[in-house]
């Protein structure tokens, strides 16, 4: 049990320094908001959460499609009332295109994590 509860650390962690960052305005000399590197940043922060998601569930023994999918769909709801939240930050503003490079990132490192850990047990 110890070790179902220790697998959720780093999803909590990793969900607490994306609030963070993005509680924080944007300084104005940054120039981030709307460039393509933003869309990276996005990227980048939630590919870190679909990892730590996708670790968490394997440690917790979630195998069914229905608990992977909800996992994957709370996520991508913490993506939307993330960019939402952004609406009262300032020098923020809620961009669907943020939102859509959050949603790809997340995907793309729960699905990394997943495969690869389907793929371990197979060879098994």
């Amino acid at each position: 049990m110890k070790n179902r509860v220790d697998a959720w650390w780093p999803v909590a962690g990793w969900t607490l320094v994306i609030i963070l960052l993005t509680s924080l305005p944007l300084p104005t000399w940054v120039g981030l908001s709307g460039s393509n590197l933003d869309k990276l940043v996005h990227f980048g922060l939630y590919l870190g959460l679909g990892l730590t998601l996708g670790r968490a569930a394997r440690i917790s023994g979630f195998t069914g499609v229905a608990m992977l999918l909800g996992l994957l769909l709370a996520g991508i709801a913490f993506a939307a009332v993330d960019e939402l939240l952004q609406n009262w930050v300032p020098r923020r503003a809620p961009q669907m295109a943020d939102w859509l490079a959050d949603v790809a990132g997340l995907v793309s490192g729960y699905v990394l994590y997943v495969a690869r850990w389907r793929r371990r047990t197979m060879k098994t």
